[in-house]
């Protein structure tokens, strides 16, 4: 017998076909997407800046693919932030989750990371580039001459300041909010030289190339050099860093991007002419190849997580006691989430440049 449906009935089961059709297309979509979405190629993206030449390691990682390298052999790729003079800071652009990881003066960022900032860092890349000057006819010998003096630095959370009051501490001079017998004052860099030689300061902090520049160009006389001095000459003044986000997210390209800028160091050390003709024929630093492959070479790009982790720790200490860090800082927990060690990645890298291969470096250095 046929079977007859009144018209409500009719409409009511058209209605529930089209429901369960649209359920499945709705579900069927969703996995789709999902699967989609766990095979879309991760990431990461790195900082990098132009016209600095102690940057080497990061403009050779990224002109030899060495990120891109590391990266992709777990199936990643990298992408790169030019962090503009004038532009958003590097913090600022970690902030707003625009840089997953990257490379920089450290103590530039210890009191952000006190506040905040989502870093940590993972490996020392080199050491050295900070320079303080006066000039030729200054009184001043020494840092301990340095009571009641202006001194000029690129800005007054920069790694200068910072070095330079660990420095001041050891020979006396006050330098807390409650005792403090010197004064910084903030000058772009492009105007540290002049400030000095025209006497608005007394004393300048700057950084490879500028330091060396301006003290060729008026004759300067260097007093501190961390690239030598006792106390810096073994710590890690620019340093590997990822965000606490890559970290969760993706260890595996933290690790990658670590890998590749401890290896990038190490070809600077081994080869600082090639690095610097890299540098200027990319326009990454602009200058004279022997000028800037002699700055290159004076200083140490052998990488080391160890030491870098030794430098931070040292810093935080001495900076807490200057009032940089709060005193209700609790610096060995500062310390362990700071500064990480990251499966797969070795203490650092040697540049072997006969067979063109990087040697790990397993054992932390002393």
């Amino acid at each position: 017998m046929t079977k007859k449906f009144f018209p409500g009935v009719r409409s009511a089961w058209a209605g529930l076909v089209l429901f369960t059709f649209s359920v499945f297309m709705i579900c069927g979509c969703s996995k789709k997407q999902k699967a989609a979405n766990n095979t879309a190629q991760k990431v990461v993206r790195i900082n990098y800046q132009t016209g600095t030449l102690c940057a080497a390691p990061v403009h050779i990682a990224m002109k030899k693919g060495l990120f891109e390298e590391e990266l992709a052999k777990i199936g990643q790729k990298a992408e790169y932030v030019n962090v503009v003079e004038g532009g958003p800071t590097l913090a600022e652009l970690i902030g707003s989750g625009k840089v997953d990881a990257g490379y920089g003066l450290y103590a530039t960022q210890l009191q952000a990371i006190e506040n905040g900032l989502p870093i940590s860092y993972t490996s020392g890349i080199h050491t050295g580039c900070t320079k303080y000057y006066v000039r030729a006819d200054s009184d001043i010998q020494s840092v301990k001459d340095l009571r009641g003096k202006k001194i000029g630095v690129p800005g007054l959370a920069d790694s200068s300041v910072m070095n330079l009051k660990r420095k001041l501490l050891d020979v006396g001079i006050g330098v807390t909010a409650d005792n403090n017998e010197v004064e910084f004052l903030s000058y772009s860099s492009s105007d540290l030289a002049i400030a000095l030689n025209n006497g608005a300061v007394d004393v300048i902090g700057a950084h490879d190339p500028v330091a060396t520049r301006g003290e060729l160009a008026y004759g300067f006389r260097k007093i501190l050099d961390t690239g030598t001095d006792e106390k810096f000459v073994h710590e890690y003044c620019c340093q590997q860093f990822v965000t606490h986000k890559l970290l969760k997210e993706n260890p595996e390209g933290a690790a990658a991007a670590t890998r590749a800028l401890q290896k990038a160091s190490a070809f600077v050390e081994a080869e600082p002419v090639e690095a610097a003709r890299i540098q200027i024929e990319s326009d990454l630093v602009s200058g004279d190849l022997e000028f800037n492959s002699k700055l290159l070479d004076e200083l140490n790009f052998i990488p080391s997580r160890s030491l870098g982790k030794k430098t931070f720790e040292a810093a935080a200490r001495q900076l807490q006691v200057a009032g940089i860090l709060k005193p209700e800082t609790d610096i060995d927990k500062f310390v362990e989430t700071g500064y990480i060690e990251l499966p797969g990645v070795p203490d650092g890298y040697i540049y072997d440049s006969e067979k063109g291969e990087y040697i790990e470096i397993i054992e932390p250095r002393a």
